[in-house]
C-alpha cells in the first residue's frame, strides 16, 4: 500500500517508524503534501530483506528517481539498509529521529524513556519490555499496545493533540523485524552500510528525544560520512507534532527538500 500527497513528480518518499507502525508519518506527509509530491509506503513485509524488496518495488511503480528517502526512527535505519543496496535510486537521505547506529548508545534510549515516566509507568514499562522480547510469553498485543502508550509519553514533550491519533503498531511485523533490526546494529552491519554512502544526509533531531543524537553524529563523524545535524530545541521523536517544534521543523525540512 502506498499513499499519495500532493502533485506528480513524486521524488520524496517518507518511510514510517515501528517496525510496524504505518500511518504514523500521515501528518507529516499531509503538511509536505502542500509544496511537493510526496509518497508515504506502508511496510507490510515480515523480514528486513524482504521489506528492502517492498520498498524497491513501491520506488518502482509509484516514484521517480533520484530520489529523496526520508526516514522516522526505524524507517531512518530501512532508508540506509535500502540506499547502501540500491545507491543509483537515491539523491538524498533525511534522518529524523534516528536511532542510534551503535550498539554503546542503545542502552540510553530506555534510561532516558524512564526518567520521564512515573514509578508506576516505570514499571508498566519494564514489564511491557520484557514481554516483548520473550517469544513465548503471553500477551504480546497487550504488552507491545503499554509500551506504544508510555514510549509516546515519555518520548514527547508537548504533543499536539490532533496529531496523535495513529493506527496502533503491527504486532507480527514488530516482533518479526525489530530483532533482525536490532541484531544489524549489534553486529556493525548498519555502520558497514553507512559506509557505502555517498550522497547527502541531513540529520533531524529533537533536543529531548530519548534516542541520542551523539549516536548517530559520532559514528558518521569517525567515518567521514559527510552530514548537516540539525537540533531543535523543545522537541522529543517526533518533531511535526510537538507544539513548540513543528515550525522549527517543517522550515528547514522544506528547504532540503526544496535545493
Amino acid at each position: 500500500m502506498i499513499r499519495r500527497y500532493g502533485k506528480a513528480p513524486f521524488h520524496v518518499l517518507f518511510l514510517h517508524g515501528g517496525p510496524g507502525a504505518a500511518g504514523s508519518v500521515a501528518g507529516a506527509c499531509q503538511e509536505l503534501g502542500q509544496y511537493i509530491g510526496v509518497l508515504e509506503p506502508w511496510q507490510s513485509k515480515k523480514s528486513i530483506s524482504a521489506l528492502i524488496e517492498e520498498l524497491e518495488e513501491q520506488i518502482r511503480d509509484f516514484a521517480q528517481t533520484p530520489l529523496t528517502l526520508i526516514g522516522h526512527s526505524w524507517g531512518a535505519w530501512l532508508s540506509l539498509l535500502y540506499a547502501a543496496q540500491h545507491p543509483q535510486q537515491i539523491q538524498s537521505l533525511i534522518w529524523i529521529g534516528c536511532p542510534p547506529l551503535e550498539e554503546s548508545y542503545a542502552g540510553i534510549i530506555n534510561q532516558r524513556r524512564l526518567a520521564n515516566l512515573s514509578e508506576k509507568e516505570r514499571s508498566a514499562f519494564r514489564l511491557a519490555l520484557d514481554t516483548l522480547q520473550d517469544p513465548s510469553a503471553p500477551g504480546h498485543s497487550q504488552a507491545l499496545h503499554t509500551l506504544d502508550l508510555l514510549a509516546q509519553k515519555a518520548d514527547n514533550v508537548c504533543p499536539l493533540e490532533e496529531e496523535l491519533e495513529i493506527p496502533p503498531a503491527d504486532e507480527q511485523i514488530f516482533t518479526s523485524v525489530w530483532p533482525q533490526a536490532a541484531a544489524l546494529r549489534a553486529q556493525g552491519t548498519l555502520l558497514k552500510a553507512v559506509q557505502m554512502l555517498s550522497f547527502p544526509i541531513t540529520l533531524i533531531h529533537g533536543e529531548q528525544d530519548p534516542h541520542p543524537p551523539q549516536g548517530v553524529s559520532a559514528p558518521l563523524t569517525r567515518l567521514q560520512v559527510p552530514f548537516t545535524e540539525i537540533i531543535l530545541p523543545r522537541c522529543g521523536h517526533t518533531p511535526w507534532i510537538e507544539k513548540y517544534a513543528r515550525a522549527d521543523f517543517f522550515r528547514p525540512l522544506r528547504a532540503v527538500l526544496n535545493k
